[in-house]
């Protein structure tokens, strides 16, 4: 789909080009580099202090326009296992798992054994990536969990688990998301829209050109 569009932008530049004897400068698209960091809130709805846990995050794009998703899970100094009520208990918290949410199943949204990071991991399919790693102390971060993909991102929701309190932390409700594909569901007309729609832009740069030189 990409390339397809890529081609058909070309074409319709092509045709003002040669029509109007415009003299343009094309730069080519400068790649994507983002990282920053998100909070995921607590069992009960913490999303600050010692109990709550941050992901480091980067999306970077290569001339191939393939973007590595990376994610780095930090158990931050302090972080105890909660018993009832959300009271506090002298045992560390540990963290041992991670996934993110969006459909893989989409077209161009997972490259096929590109999950890397975990001791194990695990594609679900519409319910997105899942990595298991050894146990994360507090004062700890987690290896770089990546995957590849041929979409850009927008933001889906991630979490974070143990087996016992705060576990699990998550972006929903209380924490914040981070870049996943975005995939958008989207009519099988689309591509023969989009054609249709450049050859008519081409037909109405030409007849401008043509009418100028009149």
């Amino acid at each position: 789909m990409k390339a397809q569009i890529r081609t058909i932008g070309a074409a319709v530049l092509a045709a003002a080009l040669l029509a109007g004897g415009l003299c343009l400068a094309v730069h080519a698209q400068s790649l994507l580099n983002e990282s920053g960091q998100a909070t995921l809130a607590d069992a009960y709805g913490t999303a600050t202090g010692p109990e709550a846990l941050t992901v480091n995050w980067s999306v970077v794009e290569n001339g191939s326009d393939i973007y590595t998703y990376s994610y780095t899970i930090q158990n931050p100094p302090g972080d105890v296992l909660l018993g009832s009520g959300g009271s506090p208990t002298l045992s560390p918290e540990i963290v041992d798992a991670f996934s993110v949410g969006f459909d893989t199943t989409a077209a161009g949204a997972y490259v096929a054994g590109s999950q890397a990071g975990g001791t194990s991991d695990q594609n679900n399919g519409v319910n997105g990536l899942f990595w298991y790693f050894a146990a994360v102390n507090p004062g700890s971060s987690s290896p770089a969990l990546t995957f590849e993909s041929y979409l850009a991102p927008g933001l889906g929701n991630a979490n974070a688990q143990d087996g016992n309190p705060p576990s699990p932390w998550a972006s929903d409700p209380n924490g914040q998301q981070v870049p996943v594909p975005l995939t958008l569901i989207v009519p099988d007309s689309t591509p023969t829209i989009v054609l249709l729609a450049a050859i008519l832009l081409a037909i109405l740069l030409f007849r401008f050109a043509i009418f100028k030189r009149t």
